[in-house]
This record gives structure tokens, C-alpha cells and sequence, in this order.
């Protein structure tokens, strides 16, 4: 699963080389999510926090997705395209 769910890594390609079904692996993830009790992703942190005296302005988020159980995850207009692709894999 590391190997599948790895930065830039395709599902697809990972499957082919280990000779299982893509269905596979992503049950195994379900079920290893499931195990653990909660949905795990890695954080993508691409520049410093803007100092204390410059607020950055609030923005209605873009992109709004709700998730069973009540968990929202919302993203900026202003995110950066690498934190915004970075999410939307992990919560394929």
C-alpha cells in the first residue's frame, strides 16, 4: 500500500508490477483506514506561515467537500497547486 499510495505513484502501474487487482489494493487501504479508527493523510506544508504582523485575508473556501460522518475539508482560492492536488489524492 505504501508503494500505491506514494507521492506521484499510480494505483494502476503499483498493481501491474505486484500482479494484484487496483480493487485490491484499495480494499486494503478501506480495511487498513477502518483498523485504525481514522482516515489518515499526509501533510503538505509548501511555504512558512506570513508573519504575525501581515493577517492574511479570509477567503471563501473554493473547493468545500463534505465527508461521511460529518468531517468537512475546505480549500482556499489562494492554496497553492501542489497542497490542493496533494489533497485531492488523499481523499480519493
Amino acid at each position: 500500500m505504501a508503494e500505491a499510495f506514494a507521492p506521484g505513484a499510480i494505483v494502476a502501474a503499483v498493481a501491474r508490477r505486484r500482479e494484484v487487482s487496483t480493487g485490491l489494493i484499495y480494499t486494503w487501504r478501506r480495511n487498513a483506514m477502518r483498523e485504525s479508527g481514522a482516515p489518515f493523510l499526509r501533510a503538505l506544508v509548501t511555504h512558512d506561515p506570513p508573519p504575525a504582523d501581515k493577517p492574511t485575508p479570509q477567503l471563501a473556501p473554493a473547493i468545500v467537500v463534505d465527508l461521511p460522518g460529518g468531517a468537512r475539508v475546505s480549500i482556499s482560492a489562494s492554496a497553492c497547486a501542489d497542497l490542493i492536488a496533494a489533497t485531492l489524492r488523499g481523499l480519493r
